[in-house]
């Protein structure tokens, strides 16, 4: 028996990583204990919705910003360190009000919807590259680079750069489990060094030709009661923008159809009435989260979460995955329903840390998975022996056949 399949063994880490279904684990483990301690993590993981939702809501006594300074202790001041150290994702208010006013105001609800037309065009520009094709394969062929090539479209950057920015961005995502590790970090920081060089020498061309209307300059050039954002906070937002949208759009892209394809009555649903495929990517959200995990919060004393004792310096996160499939929260949880009502889970997280980036990955899912079925009205699963890829707390397959 694998440490992801035996919940004793204090070294299987909690979010499960390449575990072909969790899920069943996870009804276990929030029956036995709801708020428990893991070892592997050296903290505590919350496995209930209403637990999650009261401590993602109101998390004041924790602390983003000192996982940070525990990872500076254990590694040192790494360049994925001092990256991270600056995200959303890991800084407290009021450091993080600040950040977050000034990038809304770039990255606006308008600018993502705004992005609709060139994500219908790239779309179609992959599949009509599968046009003579009987067969593909979802995450290398459409998945994985669909994200990349529509954020480097939003920032103005060539296209042709797409590859360079994927092989940055997995390893800066490699680096982000509940856990790290030395591996990790190296992997972290080499991604790190190139990324924020590249993106060093395209700011500097738009402050040598500015006038630009992308998303770019817009961070370059936004102001909020006299503050702008530093070249530094830019590249932190621009990381965090691939990091989260590439890895979040792949798995959601891979597992929502996964869900669609073993649920023959919900795909024909969704085929014979394609407004309901928002609806549907909340599900995909929900069923099969592509983040099984929040990053870990730092108690900032001695306190209580549901009856449990929390030190001061241990960590804390939410098992997304859980969450999602509570019973008590979702009915028939375990059924994969895309007009399920009241749809309100936590794949984006909950909160003031509640991610930028969702607005984006919504759209990319809603215009890959429409157009896809669209285009491709006969795909098929052309193998169910699938495989998970073990990166720390994201979920996503190795690949997924399927036949057109």
């Amino acid at each position: 028996m694998t440490p992801a399949e035996n919940p004793i063994d204090p070294n299987f880490d909690p979010s499960l990583p390449g575990h072909p279904d969790p899920y069943p684990l996870f009804h276990q483990l929030r029956s036995e204990d709801p708020i428990r301690f893991s070892p592997h993590m050296g903290g505590w993981v919350i496995l209930r919705y209403v637990d999650a939702i009261a401590f993602l809501r109101d998390h004041g006594p924790f602390s983003r910003a000192a996982l940070i300074d525990q990872m500076r202790a254990k590694y040192g001041s790494q360049p994925i360190i001092e990256g991270q150290s600056r995200e959303l994702a890991f800084s407290d208010p009021p450091g993080h009000t600040r950040f977050k006013n000034l990038v809304s105001r770039a990255f606006t609800p308008q600018a993502v919807a705004a992005m609709r037309p060139h994500l219908i065009e790239l779309v179609d520009g992959l599949l009509d590259k599968l046009a003579d094709r009987d067969r593909m394969d979802v995450i290398a062929e459409f998945a994985y680079p669909l994200p990349s090539i529509a954020i480097c479209g939003m920032l103005g950057v060539p296209q042709s750069d797409a590859a360079q920015m994927i092989h940055w961005v997995d390893g800066i995502v490699a680096s982000r489990g509940v856990v790290r590790t030395p591996e990790m970090i190296a992997e972290g920081d080499r991604a790190t060094l190139g990324f924020d060089d590249y993106f060093t020498r395209q700011m500097e061309q738009r402050e040598q030709h500015p006038g630009g209307k992308d998303l770019l300059t817009a961070f370059m050039t936004v102001e909020y009661r006299g503050d702008r954002l530093s070249r530094r906070e830019i590249l932190t937002i621009l990381s965090t923008i691939f990091a989260a949208g590439h890895a979040t759009t792949i798995n959601l892209i891979g597992n929502g159809l996964l869900a669609l394809l073993r649920n023959p009555g919900e795909l024909k649903r969704l085929r014979e009435n394609p407004d309901l495929v928002a609806g549907a990517v909340e599900e995909m959200l929900r069923y099969d989260s592509p983040t099984q995990a929040v990053s870990p919060m730092v108690a900032q004393a001695d306190l209580s979460i549901g009856g449990k004792p929390v030190k001061k310096g241990e960590t804390v996160s939410v098992l997304i995955g859980a969450c999602n499939r509570d019973p008590e929260r979702f009915a028939d949880p375990d059924r994969f329903d895309i007009k399920r009502p009241d749809n309100e889970h936590l794949a984006f997280s909950h909160g003031i840390h509640y991610c930028l980036g969702a607005g984006l990955a919504r759209l990319e899912g809603q215009v890959a998975i429409a157009r896809l079925l669209e285009r491709k009205p006969k795909i098929a699963l052309a193998d169910d022996r699938l495989e998970w890829k073990k990166m720390g707390r994201f979920r996503g397959l190795k690949r997924l056949q399927v036949t057109l």
